[in-house]
């Protein structure tokens, strides 16, 4: 959190840089919730407008100050700014590195029972041997916890590997079915190419992982209900397709909806402008809760304002005094979100329109006062 680089457009580990590639890959586990973050506007996208933008909400009527001058101010909404890390498949040096087989059998390891294991420090990283061994240990850390075999085979030696169709039916046939039977993703592996090879029981269990820690924490942090709403990656996925990453998220929130209920969750919109098909697979996913509205998200921002329309739920009884919960698209590399202008990014249009990037300055010495 604190020794993120300035900006990390397209760029993972780098020489001079405090972060490895599997350092990246664990953030994915580590996600940071901002309870309160003030914002001035709706987020938008419009290529005709140059891309990310904000919906400005405007300014309010000059008001007196105690020494008798007037100022504007800026109408603002409060909202819950959730800073999870979607799985970063934008190149092959991350989750691809992390999930993927190798020629030989790769033996997980629990670091927290080695006791000699410690932290690289920034300048042992730059010795590319020592990082190198380093990230592998990080990477057997996680096989270790995301895998029933606690192992990845050879890549020789998997038969019956699905292909990215195969795959895709697999976690739909998953979310539609009644019963939660996980068997049938452990030990599945899937060729994303000729070459590489996945194992979809490490990505569904990261799924769970992400889930289970956001939902946990807005579960506490919105007594009142809250109005979650989600853009599916798009850069991320480069590597392995957005298709599969939003049914890996369908099929964990299955998962842990068979198991618990989501007591304040009141509306799950999601962002389906490239895949139509997902509103119904979120609606089989989240059928246990019961109480939960499931919409696209632009069915929330339809209200007047802005070119591209304003949140608005008054048509929706139970999203009634429930906070808004958005996203910045983070990732474990980059504090774009300090750092970038309004259309490079989502994370720069809300950055440079909230609260939140103050809220995650790294030289906060409270940054990392609550960890839950």
């Amino acid at each position: 959190m604190r020794k993120k680089k300035n900006s990390a457009l397209g760029v993972k580990w780098g020489k001079g840089d405090d972060i490895t590639n599997m350092e990246g890959a664990m953030h994915t586990f580590v996600t940071p919730v901002i309870s309160r973050c003030e914002i001035n506007g709706d987020y938008s996208y419009n290529p005709a407008f140059g891309g990310h933008g904000i919906n400005r909400f405007g300014d309010t009527l000059e008001r007196s100050r105690t020494d008798g001058s007037k100022r504007k101010y800026q109408l603002a909404r409060f909202v819950v700014l959730s800073a999870s890390i979607q799985m970063d498949f934008e190149d092959a040096k991350v989750m691809l590195s992390a999930c993927m087989l190798e020629e030989s059998e790769t033996i997980g390891h629990d670091l927290s029972s080695d006791s000699a294991w410690v932290i690289l420090d920034k300048k042992a990283k730059q010795d590319d041997k020592q990082r190198r061994a380093y990230d592998e240990s990080l990477r057997q850390h996680m096989i270790y916890h995301l895998t029933e075999a606690r192992r990845l085979p050879a890549r020789k030696s998997v038969k019956d590997l699905l292909d990215i169709n195969d795959t895709i039916q697999l976690l739909e046939l998953f979310i539609t079915t009644p019963t939660d039977k996980t068997d049938k993703i452990v030990g599945k592996f899937t060729s994303l190419d000729n070459t590489r090879i996945v194992s979809l029981e490490i990505l569904f269990n990261t799924a769970v992982q992400q889930a289970k820690n956001e939902l946990a924490a807005l579960e506490v942090l919105c007594p009142q209900g809250y109005v979650y709403t989600y853009d599916p990656a798009s850069i991320f996925a480069r590597k392995i397709g957005a298709k599969i990453l939003n049914r890996l998220m369908f099929a964990a929130l299955k998962h842990l909806s068979e198991h618990d209920k989501f007591e304040n969750m009141r509306v799950f919109g999601f962002n389906n402008y490239a895949d139509r098909g997902a509103i119904s697979l979120l609606r089989s996913a989240l059928r246990r809760q019961e109480h939960v509205i499931v919409t696209s998200k632009q069915d929330l921002f339809n209200g007047a304002g802005g070119a591209q329309g304003l949140y608005d739920v008054t048509h929706i009884p139970q999203a009634s005094g429930a906070m808004l919960v958005i996203h910045n698209n983070s990732d474990g590399f980059g504090q774009n979100i300090e750092t970038e202008g309004m259309v490079g990014s989502l994370d720069g249009a809300i950055g440079s329109s909230s609260s939140a990037a103050a809220s995650l300055e790294r030289n906060r010495k409270d940054l990392l006062d609550f960890i839950w």
